[in-house]
This record gives C-alpha cells, sequence and structure tokens, in this order.
C-alpha cells in the first residue's frame, strides 16, 4: 500500500532530489527548525485550543489565546531557530504570530459560526492501485443540514489571489476527503484564513473536478514510483530546504563561499567554469575552430563534479550545470546492426508506430516498457545503454542582479 500526503507528493513536484533524500533515503539532517513553520504550528496550537473550548461551553478572550500562543511557544521552542529572512529576527516572528491571533479573535469571536466536528482531524482517501491519500484537516465544520466547511489557517506573508485559492490542490485532497467521508454532502466549502491580512478566501470543487484530481494524483505517483532518477530543481525556496548542506546542486557554491578571495579565484571549478564560458562566449562570436579545446575543458568539468558529487559548479559569474542521465541507444543507419533493426521492426508490424524508424521514439518505447513482450524481446538485443552528459552555463542570480 502506497500512502501518500499532500506535502510528500508536492515535494516530489517542487523538487524529486528532496523527495528521495527525504522519503526514499530517509535521510535525516541535523537542522533548526525553520521560523516560519514553528511561528504557524504555535499559532495552529492556539487555535485548536480555542476551539477545543469552545466546544466544552467557554468562549476564551483573545488575551487568553495570545497566552497560549506564549506558553507554547516557551515550552516547543528547539535550541536553535533558522531564519533566512536577515531583515527579521525571533521576535519579529513571535510578533508577527501575535498579531495573526488578535486579528482572529476581534474577527471571529464568539466563535459560534457552527458545529465543530473535527480539529486537527486526520483523514485517508483510498484511490485505486493501493494508493492512500493521508492529511490533516486543520478545523472541520458543519454550518446547515448536509453542507460543510474545511478552515485552513495561513500564516504566510503572501496572500493569493481568488483564483489563485480555487485552483488550490490541497483544497482539492480536502473535498475529495470530506466527501468520501460524507458522500450525503450538498456542499463543501474551502474556507482559507489568511491571517496575517485578515481576509478569508473560500472555493468549492465540483464532482468532475475531483475526479480529475484522482486521476492526476494516481498518475503523478505511478512517475513517482517508476522513477529511476531524481534530479535537483534549484528554485527560490532551496534556502528553506533541510538539505542544502548535502545538496550536490548546492555543494561546490557553499565550498568556495568559504574561500579567501585569493584562494577562490584559483579553486580548480572556478577556474574551468570561467575558461568554459570564456571559450563558448568567443566561439559564438567568431566562430573559431576550438571544438577539441572546449571538449578538453568539459571532460576536466565533469571529471571534477563527478569527483566531488556536484551536479553545479560556480565561476565567477556563471556557473555549470551538469546533468547525467541513463539512455537507450539504437544503431545509426551506418550501423551494420541497422538493417536486421529495421526488418524486425517491420517483422513487429511496428514501422508506423515508430515514425518510419525514429530512433528516439522505439528507444522510448523500449524505455518506458511500451512494447509487448515478445516485441520487446526481440528488439532489446539491438539497444545499448550509453550515459548522455549534458554541461549547460547560466548566468549567477546574484550576477543578473547587479
Amino acid at each position: 500500500m502506497a500512502r501518500y500526503s499532500y506535502s510528500k507528493l508536492n515535494t516530489y513536484r517542487t523538487c524529486p532530489l528532496q523527495y528521495r533524500f527525504r522519503y526514499i533515503d530517509k535521510i535525516r539532517v541535523e537542522v533548526a527548525p525553520g521560523v516560519e513553520a514553528f511561528m504557524g504550528s504555535r499559532a495552529h496550537d492556539a487555535l485548536e485550543w480555542l476551539y477545543k473550548q469552545v466546544g466544552h461551553g467557554c468562549v476564551p478572550t483573545q488575551e487568553e489565546v495570545v497566552a497560549v500562543y506564549n506558553e507554547r511557544w516557551d515550552a516547543e521552542r528547539p535550541g536553535d531557530l533558522r531564519i533566512v529572512n536577515e531583515d527579521l529576527d525571533e521576535a519579529a516572528y513571535r510578533d508577527a504570530g501575535q498579531r495573526c491571533l488578535e486579528i482572529y479573535c476581534r474577527r471571529h469571536a464568539p466563535f459560534d459560526e457552527g458545529i465543530v466536528l473535527g480539529l486537527e482531524e486526520g483523514f485517508q482517501v483510498q484511490l485505486e492501485n493501493g494508493i492512500v491519500l493521508n492529511g490533516f484537516i486543520d478545523r472541520l465544520m458543519k454550518t446547515e443540514e448536509d453542507i460543510y466547511e474545511v478552515h485552513d489557517y495561513k500564516t504566510s506573508q503572501r496572500l493569493p489571489t481568488p483564483e489563485q485559492a480555487r485552483a488550490d490542490e490541497q483544497g482539492g485532497w480536502y473535498a475529495l476527503a470530506v466527501r468520501r467521508r460524507f458522500p450525503h454532502a450538498r456542499a463543501v466549502h474551502l474556507v482559507w484564513h489568511y491571517l496575517r491580512h485578515d481576509e478569508e478566501l473560500e472555493s468549492e470543487r465540483t464532482p468532475e473536478e475531483a475526479e480529475a484530481l484522482e486521476q492526476d494524483i494516481v498518475r503523478r505517483v505511478r512517475t513517482i514510483e517508476a522513477a529511476a532518477e531524481f534530479p535537483a530543481h534549484e528554485s527560490a525556496l532551496c534556502d528553506w530546504c533541510d538539505y542544502f548542506g548535502i545538496c550536490p546542486a548546492k555543494g561546490h557554491r557553499l565550498a568556495v563561499d568559504a574561500l579567501p578571495p585569493n584562494e577562490y579565484l584559483n579553486e580548480p571549478g572556478v577556474v574551468l567554469v570561467n575558461r568554459l564560458v570564456e571559450l563558448r562566449a568567443r566561439l559564438k562570436v567568431t566562430g573559431e575552430a576550438m571544438t577539441e579545446e572546449i571538449e578538453r575543458v568539459e571532460d576536466a568539468l565533469l571529471h571534477y563534479a563527478r569527483e566531488h558529487r556536484y551536479t553545479v559548479v560556480v565561476g565567477d559569474d556563471h556557473e555549470a550545470s551538469i546533468s547525467e542521465s541513463e539512455a537507450l541507444s539504437l544503431p545509426r543507419k551506418d550501423d551494420p546492426a541497422r538493417e536486421p533493426l529495421e526488418a524486425a521492426v517491420r517483422h513487429l508490424g511496428l514501422w508506423d508506430d515508430v515514425s518510419d524508424l525514429s530512433l528516439t521514439k522505439l528507444g522510448k518505447a523500449l524505455a518506458e516498457d511500451r512494447l509487448p513482450p515478445a516485441a520487446r524481446a526481440e528488439l532489446a538485443p539491438f539497444a545499448a545503454t550509453e550515459t548522455r552528459v549534458t554541461i549547460g552555463l547560466r548566468k549567477k542570480r546574484e550576477a543578473e542582479d547587479r
């Protein structure tokens, strides 16, 4: 049985390598929790406590809710908190969480909008092929007969548009879970509370959208489970990643950033990237015949990256992205094995399917196991596995900002 949470599935979309580190290799790294997540968790704690009191017939004051927040902050605070935004400190985040609760209490007291069915309510949704979706709902409510509401608290600084909230995939998971639990529901309202902004964004999902979401989740799970490679996807979210320190896309940058300027300029990876940038620029402008020299520099850069297990090597203003992948290679037209391959393809009735023997299409069909077993067995001897290397150059973000 394959169990997936929204966070787990979204991790693969954000960065397959992070997914591998966390869910396949199960690597545990000693990093301090991020202050944003810590603050959000403590605000959730306080709101959960609030609605538990309401369920017992008590209506806490704003001051009492804030006091619980601060008590939980002190009780749960780890030895250190990771703060990426250098313009803010822990006190600023703590104050921001407190303001979120004050805003919420002023707006919603006496908190009698409906019947609370669950707080931090866990759910499981069974899909095809043994796929199970797991998750938690911050607050599940019943407001009218057969009308249910999912309330989710957001402490982020970003306020999305109503259209973005309407397209939010996590909301689809919640709607799917509630409709499975309450099939008689006339409507499931999704209410996102953006606490910093005193804004509520409400949306719904149609049954057709729920069905499309199920199919999309199944497709994505199949993609993950069939994946042989888990490349790093670099983005602005990298600064918050627990695996930043061991990521092959970040390792060289960390290593050279720690060097004094004079040593940085002579670091072998930096020298190779700078040289490759120079040669490719000259080739593009002058058209000089320097293919052999470029290949030598690329080979040296590949050897350096493999030796240190880097996938990104940085230079002064550019960085080189090195990717390697396994691919099936089939005989080309000048290969003696080409004629027997063509005969086999015609014999199997696949000629039209692979566009007059497109090597790319045929290789993809073999690699993805989309051919009948008999055809695969007959064609497999013609295929050889080869490693393909790509070295791309891109400007460093800080260089673009200058």
